[in-house]
């Protein structure tokens, strides 16, 4: 009996010790959450916040965008065709009119589903009567916009509607650039742009500053003078993008190495090719990626004034300027010097051989420009009239190698007997100035497309028209340019017309930078070639 009792009592402790155990158990620690991937963009100036394709003028809006807004085609890294919101396209056989399959399934950041109508409003838009961008251009070829621009008629007869997914655009001849004037047009939300009043559309703050697009990412915030905030667009037709939100925000030049040494930036485009300003790079494990461009840095000339109306002065003014040494010295080496709309990545560049290179020569400089009646060079001094030349140069802040060259600028034409005050200004005041036609000279960049069409920035009242060239043999080249298909045609063409261009040097081009970007390493994900870096943004990354 006593045996029983203590096999009860034994058990009674054991049971006692597993309750006691199981109660001292600590509870599972929670499941730590993901943190939340951050990828932050550096550029030089700030957006503006007119976040709107086709009104934009700025790369620093259009950063913003090329992330939030999508065209039907676009360039890829190898400078090919792919389609974005197009699945397929046909063109036809008398080249007039292609067919665009846009893809399914494809929503607004807003929910609403995109259609043909989309595509339809948006090549309207540009075309509209009270339409105030610089980008007419592009699709003043389809038919029927001519006749809808001019307000004789309501509709466009060469955009039609076949189904809500395709739509078929036939222009008034050949247009030779049909796929990338047209195709790769960002495409804007009819439901919200609709009862927009064009003529006052880029004032339209609740608008153009809160953008909705089709991208992989969607607006967010925009905080003025410093920086745009994007998130991830989760019902994107690409797939969920991996990236949670990405940061564009202006860093000063003189700071952004040093921030992306330190982990604070993601990427940013090198604007400093100082080989000891590279191997600081390098040396943080950085990714360093160069390519070839389009883009033109250039002295803008106003031709309106009579000082710069006659060619010989400008011919003088790219002579007196050490183009050469301001490629050697600010950009080491990693540039062309420049003497034409082309750069050499372009086929319509006509090759050095075929045009006046300008090369660096004060007494030609000298000579040319007191080839013109009024102009006369006394004791080191020029003058037109009896009145000592001076110019004021004003360019924008942002851009170490540009700011440069305007002291050597400045020096240059010193040595020619010309002064030159020159005035450094933040990039929206510039631009308000020379849209005002308010300068002597300026310095800018601009990148111009890969197929060699330019009549957005060189026919009479074109929107980048700055300097004022009102020249109908440019008018007709362009117009000509566009009416054949083929590169062979279209070349001979191109090539004549930047011949004439070089000799008529309506501004003087400066050089044709290359162009590099730097990556962090734990940024993943990229690809980066001539048309850029946005590119299949979905598949981005933070290791």
């Amino acid at each position: 009996m006593m045996k029983g009792k203590f096999k009860l009592l034994a058990l009674f402790l054991v049971m006692s010790m597993l309750l006691a155990a199981c109660g001292s158990t600590p509870a599972p620690a929670p499941k730590e959450e993901a943190k939340p991937k951050v990828l932050t963009l550096a550029q030089f100036n700030p957006p503006t916040g007119l976040f709107v394709p086709d009104l934009l003028q700025t790369d620093y809006d259009g950063n913003i965008t090329s992330i939030v807004f999508e065209p039907m085609i676009n360039y890829n890294p190898n400078m090919e065709f792919y389609g974005i919101l197009a699945e397929s396209w046909s063109v036809a056989e008398d080249n007039l009119s292609v067919t665009f399959k846009l893809r399914s399934g494809v929503t607004w950041h807003d929910g609403k589903p995109f259609t043909a109508e989309d595509v339809k409003f948006t090549l309207m838009f540009v075309g509209h009567p009270d339409y105030t961008g610089p980008r007419y251009s592009n699709v003043e070829k389809i038919l029927g916009m001519k006749d809808y621009h001019e307000g004789k008629a309501t509709d466009v007869p060469g955009l039609e509607i076949i189904d809500p997914l395709t739509i078929k655009i036939t222009t008034d001849g050949v247009l030779g650039s049909f796929l990338y004037s047209i195709g790769t047009r960002p495409i804007m939300a009819k439901h919200i742009w609709e009862k927009v009043d064009v003529a006052t559309a880029e004032k339209n703050t609740a608008i153009t500053a809160n953008p909705v697009g089709t991208g992989p990412f969607k607006f967010k915030t925009f905080v003025p003078d410093s920086h745009a905030e994007l998130v991830r667009n989760d019902a994107y037709w690409g797939g969920k993008p991996n990236i949670d939100t990405i940061i564009l925000k202006a860093v000063a030049m003189d700071t952004a190495s040093t921030q992306m040494i330190n982990g604070g930036i993601d990427s940013l485009i090198v604007s400093d090719f100082n080989p000891t300003s590279l191997k600081l790079l390098t040396d943080a494990k950085i990714t360093l990626e160069f390519t070839d461009t389009v883009t033109a840095q250039y002295m803008g000339v106003n031709n309106r004034l009579d000082t710069l109306s006659n060619k010989a002065v400008r011919q003088g003014l790219a002579c007196a300027i050490n183009r050469q040494q301001i490629v050697d010295e600010l950009l080491y080496g990693k540039a062309n010097v420049l003497s034409n709309p082309y750069t050499p990545a372009s086929w319509a560049d006509p090759g050095p051989d075929a045009i006046d290179q300008y090369k660096y020569d004060k007494n030609r400089a000298i000579e040319l420009i007191t080839s013109v009646d009024g102009y006369t060079y006394e004791n080191n001094t020029m003058k037109f009239n009896g009145t000592p030349v001076k110019f004021t140069l004003k360019y924008p802040t942002g851009n170490k190698a540009r700011e440069q060259s305007a002291v050597v600028i400045q020096q240059n034409l010193k040595d020619i007997g010309i002064e030159v005050e020159l005035l450094i200004m933040e990039f929206a005041a510039l631009s308000s100035a020379i849209n005002a036609a308010d300068f002597d000279l300026f310095l800018i960049g601009m990148g111009t497309s890969f197929d060699p069409d330019q009549k957005y920035i060189w026919e009479t009242g074109a929107g980048f028209n700055y300097c004022g060239w009102d020249d109908e043999y440019t008018n007709e080249m362009l117009d000509e340019g566009l009416k054949f298909v083929s590169v062979e045609e279209r070349k001979a063409i191109y090539n004549e017309w930047a011949i004439y261009m070089n000799e008529q040097i309506p501004n003087v081009w400066l050089y044709n930078p290359q162009t590099a970007r730097a990556f962090a390493p734990r940024f993943i994900g990229w690809e980066f070639g001539p048309s850029g870096f946005y590119y299949k943004m979905q598949n981005w990354d933070i290791k």
